[in-house]
């Protein structure tokens, strides 16, 4: 978008090796606590524990988690000639140019699977198909993946696998491996498969693990619940696209991926509430805990704005589809932006109308400096990789006036030892 201009040498910073934790903590709680707050009249920094988290979340909120499961996506195959490949799952193909992707029909599929996956290995071609003979003591089988399409490292995978009697999620359970981060360099273990794992995860898809609720354990949810912090879930398939970097001089030139997202009617109107009480009283606030789950959030708002206001057709379409710059677009019709709790509720009456239990869509927003919040209020995050949209999340969500205090948040924790990264510790941020 070229009215945007967001230089993006501003948004690196220098993160030595030893600071990218490479394994999570014996105990998910006892990660380090930032705590950057926004809200009084001067910026101030605190630090604590995770397994405190109850004592900065005031009673009243509402957290919203992602509770998309990692699949064990990475496969290492054969080539004909004896060679290694490697085959890393990204995102069921639509069986049509007309549907959208399931990811739970392709994953209970027992004959036959389409996938777009990244392919690792040395000149693999359209029409070579890769193998795998697995043996262990719940399954036996032979995997087989032929390459459709190619362009670069992705390709159109066609898995086929005998006998047929299994589900492919079966296949990938005995014989996929985690896919851990490049950065974390190291080969997955048996432990990953825990705790590259949130507590709450319930819908498989993820090929990135929605790291901020990594901390979270039964205790931590147990002392929010008693002090009346109410939950929600959404569910956002996390893509491997979130590791890409920004290589543009200038952000706007980043091509934002696509994420698919599915949100409850149920927690769609739970939010329309919780935020009009916030508009009300100051005291409600709505906390995202992780990116994924604000991207989710914000871009149900600006769904709801396209609803209200009957653009691009959205009354009439039955998923949600927000653009890259959806959320800039408007920034020259302030005034004339229907409230949050507005917009959340011509949504919910959407799915009413298209008698929708459950919303489903696809999301590329990208937020980044000069964004305007409309429904979160905190953010609990991770610390994220240099020259990265998740960074330009952050310095947006951090904004004062026209500044950031990202750098200050992130020099602090630097400072001060903690881990990076996936496997590190957590910041809970509150914006102005």
């Amino acid at each position: 978008m070229n009215t945007i201009n967001i230089p993006t040498h501003n948004y690196n910073y220098i993160l030595p090796d030893e600071r990218i934790a490479a394994y999570p903590l014996a105990e998910r709680d006892a990660s380090k606590l930032l705590i950057a707050d926004l809200r009084g009249e001067e910026f101030a920094i605190r630090h604590s524990t995770f397994r405190h988290l109850a004592e900065e979340i005031p009673s009243q909120a509402l957290l919203v988690m992602n509770d998309s499961r990692v699949i064990a996506a990475r496969i290492l195959m054969q080539k004909v000639s004896g060679g290694q490949a490697e085959v890393l799952c990204l995102q069921p193909l639509a069986s049509s140019p007309n549907h959208k992707p399931d990811y739970l029909r392709a994953l209970q599929a027992t004959d036959t699977a389409r996938w777009l996956c990244m392919i690792g290995g040395r000149k693999i071609q359209v029409g070579d198909i890769l193998t795998l003979n697995v043996q262990t003591p719940r399954h036996s089988f032979i995997l087989s993946a032929e390459i459709l399409a190619k362009e670069g490292a992705e390709a159109e995978v066609k898995f086929t696998w005998t006998p047929e009697n299994i589900s492919f999620a079966e296949c990938l359970q005995a014989c996929g491996h985690v896919p851990l981060p490049p950065y974390i360099k190291r080969d997955d273990e048996a432990s990953d498969k825990d705790r590259y794992q949130t507590v709450y995860a319930a819908h498989d898809g993820s090929v990135a693990a929605p790291t901020a609720g990594l901390h979270f354990t039964e205790r931590v949810l147990a002392d929010l619940r008693a002090k009346h912090v109410r939950e929600e879930r959404v569910t956002l398939h996390v893509g491997a696209g979130t590791f890409k970097p920004m290589n543009a001089d200038n952000a706007a030139e980043h091509v934002m991926h696509e994420e698919r997202i599915y949100v409850e009617s149920s927690t769609i109107a739970t939010l329309a509430k919780q935020v009009e009480k916030h508009e009300q009283t100051k005291n409600a606030p709505v906390i995202a805990v992780g990116t994924t789950s604000m991207r989710t959030l914000e871009s149900l708002y600006w769904w709801g704005v396209l609803l209200a206001t009957g653009q691009m057709g959205a009354s009439d379409a039955r998923e949600l589809n927000i653009r890259q710059w959806d959320g800039f677009q408007f920034a020259e019709k302030e005034s004339e932006l229907p409230s949050a709790s507005t917009a959340l509720r011509a949504v919910h009456q959407w799915m009413e109308h298209h008698k929708m239990d459950t919303l489903t869509g696809e999301t590329q927003i990208m937020i980044a400096p000069g964004y305007t919040f409309r429904i979160c209020n905190g953010l609990i995050t991770n610390f994220h990789q240099p020259h990265s949209t998740l960074i330009l999340l952050v310095a947006a969500f951090l904004a004062d006036g026209k500044n950031s205090l990202w750098r200050a948040v992130y020099n602090e924790a630097l400072e001060r030892d903690y881990r990076f990264l996936s496997y590190g510790d957590s910041s809970l941020l509150w914006r102005k």
